[in-house]
């Protein structure tokens, strides 16, 4: 067994300085062909090593024999002039020869030096990525209320997707978890990492006791009184002699756990007041994306499908009514796959980090509550992207020339984007020259099928949109009166399993009177409520 301060060693160099993979799984295809390169280059390594080891077992298997024919008798041995002289001959050339060949076994060398060219030429994780994927995952767990056993095992949602985390996988994150202050997730990492290592071969080995009382400092420290119980209490039944000193640590923690003892890190670093993510609002939006809060039965009794007649002489669209004020329609079967799979070729050589606009003007930039790359194209790139245009100008009625460019975008390890409003804030700062107006349409178009998670959720509807390859989902994002209709805020769920691809359509207010006019009363009193909600 490697002792586990190497393996957490080389655990923790994994993490290494190149660009950003995690926000989205196109990005990760490159993560994958770099193992798979560095894997070939290892087992060519060992390959070369378990040769020249297979070698020099050889004479050590010789050697032996000899020794175990002089057990019978050391003198009679050597009083036999040929087994004197191969004695001599050993230790006069042989034992030379032994040393040359490993001090001119190059293999090791030339690894290093392959992998140090494969580090300068190949894809490899920063940090922000390794933290990154760490968070997706206590996110998915929220999100979803994904049991950490099964997560460790898999399993999302009681469905076998991968291979096991391993107990240093589990060590690993509960430690990054633990430097990012996150304290309510680094509990249950660290008891699965600590449950799996007494599960190994070498769980009862001494180096492993010694580890779980370190990683029993751990819980101490945070005031998880009944974690660091229950582990001291299983080093204390494997070695009750040689860990005695624990007895005292343990009597301690009984007491405190009687006394109902709150000190600890997890006690003082409770929820900063104000914090969106402990807010009413963002419990709706979990709700949603779990399935638990769905429209009434008396707000869909309305809703139609039926074939929306093309504008343009195109087939009739299938159109879904999803809600009726505001009205949220999905178009199904407009993209084919083979034009689905063209935009997102085109877009993998682009894609960068998505951003999100500045509040006070400025541009826009990454933000932790939006993690998806992206690639913005213009309508008349190609063909594909002229009828992506040309739909929701058919659907519609809105002129498309004060349409933003198409954004496809690609979402990564637990890629999400938390709840929002696609129409800028009254107070937003337009930048010079752009006079378009806010934005008073969305089109989603979904390029992919999603196996787990990754839905459109509508909190305040409360409407939970599954991704649906070649559909079309549409809502206005203001009132005629061309006030903000903050009933739309919405969200993009967190991905489960899967690639999620979609495609943005952002529509400006400029020369879409004619279509959609101002109406003489403002009517935007009915979503008022939903502007500052919690």
């Amino acid at each position: 067994m490697l002792s586990l301060k190497c393996i957490l060693f080389v655990l923790l160099q994994a993490v290494s300085c190149w660009g950003e993979f995690f926000s989205s799984t196109s990005g990760l295809e490159k993560l994958f062909q770099t193992e798979v390169v560095l894997l070939e280059e290892l087992q060519n390594y060992v390959n070369g090593i378990y040769q020249h080891a297979e070698a020099l077992q050889g004479e050590i298997d010789a050697i032996r024999v000899e020794h175990q024919s002089a057990a019978n008798g050391i003198d009679d041995y050597l009083n036999n002039p040929v087994n004197a002289f191969r004695l001599i001959k050993r230790l006069h050339s042989d034992w030379e020869t032994f040393e040359g060949s490993v001090a001119s076994d190059t293999s090791r060398a030339d690894y290093l030096e392959a992998m140090s060219g494969h580090r300068a030429n190949l894809s490899y994780p920063s940090s922000d990525d390794f933290l990154g994927s760490a968070i997706a995952l206590t996110r998915l767990q929220q999100t979803y209320q994904l049991d950490v056993a099964e997560l460790a095992s898999g399993i999302l949602n009681g469905v076998k997707y991968g291979t096991a985390m391993s107990w240093q996988d589990c060590f690993v994150l509960g430690q990054h978890l633990y430097a990012l202050r996150d304290y309510n997730h680094t509990v249950p990492w660290l008891q699965q990492s600590m449950q799996l290592l007494g599960e190994q071969s070498y769980g009862e080995e001494s180096a492993s006791l010694d580890f779980m009382e370190a990683v029993v400092d751990y819980h101490r420290e945070m005031g998880a009184h009944e974690s660091a119980l229950g582990l001291v209490n299983h080093v204390l039944s494997v070695e009750p002699d040689r860990r005695s000193h624990l007895l005292e640590i343990r009597q301690q923690l009984e007491q405190l756990i009687t006394d109902g003892d709150k000190n600890g890190l997890l006690h003082l670093t409770a929820r900063r007041p104000g914090d969106y993510h402990a807010s009413r609002e963002f419990r709706l939006y979990e709700q949603v994306c779990r399935g638990e809060l769905k429209p009434q039965p008396a707000a869909q009794r309305n809703l139609r499908c039926r074939l929306r007649r093309s504008r343009s002489g195109y087939i009739p669209f299938k159109l879904e009514e999803l809600h009726l004020d505001p009205l949220v329609v999905q178009l199904h079967q407009v993209v084919s796959a083979e034009e689905s799979e063209f935009l997102q070729r085109t877009a993998r050589p682009r894609i960068k980090r998505s951003t999100v606009y500045s509040l006070n003007g400025g541009g826009s930039g990454a933000a932790a509550f939006r993690t998806s790359q992206g690639a913005s194209f213009n309508y008349s790139k190609n063909s594909v992207t002229k009828l992506l245009s040309q739909q929701v100008g058919d659907l519609s009625g809105l002129d498309m020339d004060n349409a933003e460019d198409l954004q496809v975008a690609n979402y990564g390890i637990g890629g999400h984007y938390e709840p929002h409003w696609d129409c800028f804030p009254a107070n937003h700062v337009y930048d010079e020259g752009d006079h378009k107006g806010n934005r008073i349409a969305t089109g989603i178009y979904y390029l992919s099928d999603v196996e787990a998670g990754g839905g459109t959720a509508f909190p305040f509807l409360p409407l939970l949109v599954t991704p649906e390859r070649g559909s079309l989902l549409f809502w206005y994002n203001l009132h005629p009166s061309g006030d903000e209709d903050y009933r739309t805020k919405h969200a993009a769920c967190p991905v489960l399993q899967g690639s999620k691809w979609i495609a943005n359509v952002w529509i400006r207010e400029r020369h879409q009177d004619k279509v959609r006019p101002c109406d003489l009363q403002r009517n935007h009193e009915i979503s008022l409520p939903f502007r500052d909600f919690d």
